[in-house]
């Protein structure tokens, strides 16, 4: 059963006013189709977009009258907030609820949020403007508050406990549930969050820009300026912004501080974090399949500087590496991938899960953190590469649309029984973080002294691994760099 509901009204850089009521308060409202998909670059004619975008999807299992109310798993889609929609085939959230055991109902909600120019765009005339709100962009994450104070307002209509709502996201929506944890207005609205593949990073000053480095187009005639980018049209704002990629701002009012500082500054929400990503996010050997050391040395320099890079390539024996496409672990472009898979996820995790060790008492957090890594081979249903679990590829698995008719045309790839088993199963694991706040006994709490991943993959079975490499250096990168620009900025 799907339902669409309006949750907020479109204000350009301002702070969305919830108004499903205000709308509609003496009428009904048929939502039983999809709403607009919010403006972004168009490379699918067939997406229809209006800047009155901001409407969520209601997905609700059939359950009697008097059931108990049910958890609520809200859904935000990545897209490096630029991109993407909530409506259409991925996230349906009916194949998941129908493929989910019969005694764990949950509720669905897919959201829509503001996206490129009209999220992130930082203007100090409109600071100016309003000195009740001193800030600008990071409108994405405003509208996603704007839907879970919806969602709190009005759930219980439609059979969701609104103290039961868990949030997941994957890449640039895995960044947002993660940030989510350190923004203004956002306590008590969810009680777990679910990062899958969080790009850019949330433990990495590289996700981020701050007040100065943030998009502005100042002008010294603030009313000329304002109104002209107002009458402006969707078309001439998109071209004016560009391949300018799409960041949170660090704006020491509404985000005051990314989520380790402010884990560690206390003022992030009290919630279980569970974080992962998939092995082949890096897809380095299929773009440089015959790299050699030169060139690896070369990308560690690009990615990590050269101050690092003796170290690192000492580390994981890169001096060493392999051109060969037999040579396995010892391959060049297998080891560049682990370094950047080391450096953009797993350090980048265990940084946000040590900050709360080092902030709260280590037992009452030791059941709230959790992390994961995920390998859908044999063949992963969003690539036609054998072997290859990249980005995204676990989306069709979570949302178990296997079955959808189109599966072969978008994914150019097979969905055949033991698939299915392996979509099953992950979505158990989904369900439950979704019913019961945390994952299944199975899966381990995140230990700094012993960590240890849930490694979800079919053909091993899901376990326990212990994960033991170093992240001293990239530690020390991000603390250097932060000294340097977000520290001094801030007076942190």
């Amino acid at each position: 059963m799907l339902f669409r509901i309006q949750y907020a009204k479109v204000v350009l850089w301002k702070p969305p006013i919830d108004l499903a009521s205000e709308m509609f308060p003496n009428s009904s409202f048929d939502g039983t189709s999809f709403g607009s998909c919010c403006p972004q670059p168009r490379n699918d004619n067939t997406r229809i977009e209006h800047e009155q975008c901001l409407y969520l999807n209601i997905y609700k299992p059939l359950v009697p009258s008097n059931h108990s109310l049910l958890p609520v798993f809200v859904w935000i889609h990545g897209g490096a907030h630029k991109k993407g929609c909530s409506a259409g085939t991925l996230f349906n959230g009916t194949h998941m609820i129908a493929r989910s055991s019969p005694d764990q109902p949950v509720i669905i909600v897919t959201i829509n949020y503001r996206l490129g120019v009209f999220a992130d765009m930082y203007l100090k005339e409109l600071i100016e403007e309003d000195s009740e709100w001193p800030t600008a962009g990071n409108c994405m994450y405003l509208d996603m508050l704007s839907a879970l104070r919806w969602i709190q307002k009005n759930i219980r209509d439609y059979g969701g406990d609104p103290n039961t709502v868990s949030l997941f996201g994957q890449s640039a929506g895995g960044l947002s549930v993660t940030d989510l944890g350190a923004v203004r207005g956002s306590t008590n609205l969810y009680r777990t969050a679910l990062s899958q593949s969080s790009t850019t990073s949330p433990g990495s000053y590289e996700a981020y820009y701050n007040m100065s480095n943030a998009l502005n187009y100042s002008n010294d005639d603030k009313q000329k300026l304002l109104e002209c980018i107002r009458n402006a049209s969707i078309d001439a704002l998109m071209q004016l912004y560009d391949d300018r990629y799409t960041r949170p701002i660090i704006d020491n009012h509404f985000f005051p501080l990314y989520p380790p500082l402010a884990i560690l500054n206390g003022t992030y929400n009290n919630i279980t974090l569970i974080m992962g990503h998939n092995d082949y996010e890096e897809t380095i050997c299929t773009q440089y399949p015959d790299m050699n050391f030169t060139k690896a040395l070369i990308l560690v320099n690009q990615s990590i500087g050269n101050v690092w890079t003796p170290f690192v390539a000492d580390y994981y024996h890169l001096n060493t590496c392999s051109p060969y496409r037999t040579a396995n672990n010892t391959r060049c472009c297998d080891i560049i991938r682990l370094i950047l898979s080391d450096k953009r996820y797993d350090c980048d995790i265990r940084r946000i899960f040590d900050a709360f060790y080092s902030t709260y008492d280590a037992e009452f957090e030791n059941n709230k953190l959790f992390s994961y890594h995920l390998n859908c081979y044999p063949r992963c249903a969003a690539s036609p590469y054998e072997d290859v679990c990249r980005h995204s590829s676990e989306l069709p698995y979570v949302f178990g649309f296997g079955h959808d008719s189109d599966l072969q045309l978008q994914c150019n790839a097979t969905w055949d029984s033991e698939t299915e088993i392996f979509s099953n199963k992950i979505i158990a694991h989904w369900i439950n973080i979704a019913t019961t706040g945390r994952p299944l006994n199975e899966w381990p709490s995140y230990n700094p002294s012993v960590s240890k991943n849930f490694y979800i993959t079919p053909d091993q079975d899901f376990s326990a691994e212990i994960w033991n490499r170093n992240c001293t250096f990239f530690n020390e990168i991000e603390a250097e760099v932060m000294r340097k620009t977000l520290l001094k900025t801030y007076n942190y």
